[in-house]
C-alpha cells in the first residue's frame, strides 16, 4: 500500500504558474481538448469532463490530428495522454510550445499518464505541463485543476 500511495504523489497537480495564461470564459464555454489514443479512455474522460460542467470538448486520436486541431479548435486547455501512438506527450508539448501560431503556443497543457513513473512531476512541469494527473482521472483532481484556469 505505501507503493501505490508513493506512486500516487508522482504525478500529482502542480502549481499553476503566472506564465499560463488565464481562460476567461465558464466551465460550459471551455474548450478542451482532449488528446488520447484510447477510445474507451478519451470517452470517460470526456465523460467526466461533461459531468463537471465542462461541455465545449474535442478528442484527437493522435498527436498529428491535435496539431490541426489546436489551431482548427483553439482550446483553452489541452489534456494529453503522455503515451500517444505517433509520438509521446512530451514530444507534442514540445511541438505545441514551439509553435509558429502564438495563441497554440500559450495553451494551457495538463499531462495524463497512463501510471504514475518516479520523475514524472519533474519531467512534466520541464515540459512546460500545469499539472498531471494519473490514470484514472480523479474528477475533483481535474476539476481543481481545470478552476485555476479561470
Amino acid at each position: 500500500m505505501q507503493t501505490q500511495s508513493l506512486a500516487a504523489t508522482r504525478c500529482r497537480p502542480l502549481q499553476i504558474y503566472d506564465h499560463a495564461p488565464a481562460a476567461a470564459l465558464g466551465p460550459a464555454n471551455l474548450r478542451i481538448l482532449i488528446v488520447n489514443e484510447d477510445m474507451r479512455s478519451a470517452d470517460s474522460l470526456k465523460r467526466t469532463l461533461h459531468d463537471l460542467g465542462y461541455f465545449t470538448t474535442f478528442t484527437a486520436y493522435s498527436a498529428r490530428r491535435a496539431l490541426v486541431a489546436a489551431v482548427d479548435f483553439s482550446p483553452a486547455v489541452a489534456l494529453l495522454d503522455l503515451e500517444l501512438p505517433d509520438m509521446t506527450g512530451y514530444q507534442l508539448a514540445h511541438k505545441l510550445r514551439s509553435h509558429l501560431r502564438s495563441y497554440v503556443r500559450q495553451v494551457p497543457l495538463l499531462a495524463i499518464a497512463e501510471r504514475p513513473v518516479l520523475g514524472d512531476l519533474d519531467r512534466a512541469r520541464a515540459a512546460g505541463f500545469i499539472g498531471c494527473l494519473a490514470k484514472p482521472v480523479l474528477p475533483m483532481a481535474l476539476n481543481d485543476l481545470l478552476r485555476k484556469l479561470q
